[in-house]
C-alpha cells in the first residue's frame, strides 16, 4: 500500500490543504520576441496538466519514450504519453493575432511561447484531452485513441531547468528557481472512459500493494499489468518515488 507524505504548508502563502500539498505544482511560460530575443516569463500554479494528443502522422519523441518505432505506432492509431508531454513543452509560434508586446521593442511583435514545469507536485495528475469541439463543423466528439503510458515516468526532460538550458545552451550559468527534487514517478491510478461523448462510463484502476485492481462501481476485481497497459487512459496519476513507502 502507498503512503504519500505531504508535509506541512510552506511560508509562502500557499494553501495548506491536503489537496494542494499533494497535487500543487508550478508551470513556467516563456514568451520570446522574434525580433530582438527579449523574453517574458510567467508562473502559474496548477493541480493537473491537460495534454493534447499528437496529430496522426506527426508523432515525434524526445528519446525518452519506451517505443522507438513511431511510424508503426501512427499506423496503429497509437500515441505515447511522452509524445504528449513533448507536444506540451515544445516551442510554439504564436499567431499574428496574438502578438506579444515586447518591453524592449516597445511595440507588439511576433513571438514564440514555450511551457515547462518549474515545480513538480508530489502527486502528478495528467489529463488526456479526449473530448474536442470543432468550430468549423459545430460539433463535439470523443477521440478514441490508445495512449501508451509508462509505469515509471521520468519528468526531468520537461523541467524548466532542462528546457531552458537546451534552448540557450551554455549561456546560462545558473537557473533561477531550479527544483532539485527527484523527478521520477510511479503510476498508481488510471481512470478510463468507455462509450461516446453523450453517454459513457468511468472505470478506475488502482495499484495497491503488489497488485492492480479494477474498480467498476460496486465491482472490484484484481487484474494484470497488461490489462492496465491496454486501457484507454483518460486520467493518469503518478506519485513521486521519493515520497512512496511500500
Amino acid at each position: 500500500m502507498y503512503l504519500i507524505f505531504v508535509g506541512s504548508a510552506g511560508n509562502d502563502g500557499e494553501c495548506g490543504c491536503i489537496a494542494h500539498r499533494s497535487f500543487s505544482g508550478l508551470l513556467r511560460s516563456d514568451v520570446t520576441c522574434l525580433e530582438c530575443g527579449f523574453s517574458s516569463t510567467a508562473y502559474d500554479p496548477c493541480i493537473d496538466i491537460s495534454l493534447d494528443l499528437e496529430p496522426l502522422g506527426s508523432i515525434i519523441s524526445n528519446g525518452t519514450g519506451s517505443c522507438s518505432n513511431h511510424h508503426q505506432m501512427a499506423a496503429l492509431n497509437w500515441t505515447t504519453l511522452y509524445g504528449c508531454l513533448d507536444r506540451f513543452t515544445r516551442l510554439e509560434k504564436l499567431g499574428l493575432d496574438q502578438k506579444f508586446y515586447c518591453e524592449n521593442c516597445k511595440i507588439p511583435q511576433e513571438s514564440v511561447k514555450q511551457m515547462s514545469l518549474c515545480k513538480l507536485p508530489q502527486v502528478l495528475c495528467l489529463h488526456i484531452k479526449r473530448f474536442e469541439h470543432s468550430h468549423v463543423r459545430n460539433m463535439s466528439k470523443k477521440i478514441d485513441r490508445y495512449v501508451q503510458f509508462p509505469f515509471n515516468l521520468d519528468m526531468a526532460p520537461y523541467m524548466s531547468s532542462c528546457i531552458v538550458r537546451l534552448r540557450h545552451g551554455n549561456r546560462l550559468g545558473f537557473f533561477d528557481g531550479e527544483q532539485t527534487s527527484p523527478a521520477e514517478y510511479e503510476l498508481f491510478a488510471v481512470v478510463s472512459h468507455t462509450g461516446k461523448l453523450d453517454s459513457g462510463h468511468y472505470i478506475t484502476y488502482l495499484h495497491l500493494g503488489l497488485y492492480w485492481y479494477r474498480c467498476n462501481d460496486s465491482w472490484i476485481s484484481r487484474v494484470s499489468n497488461d490489462v492496465v497497459r491496454t486501457t484507454q487512459a483518460y486520467m493518469l496519476y503518478y506519485v513521486r518515488k521519493a515520497f512512496i513507502s511500500h
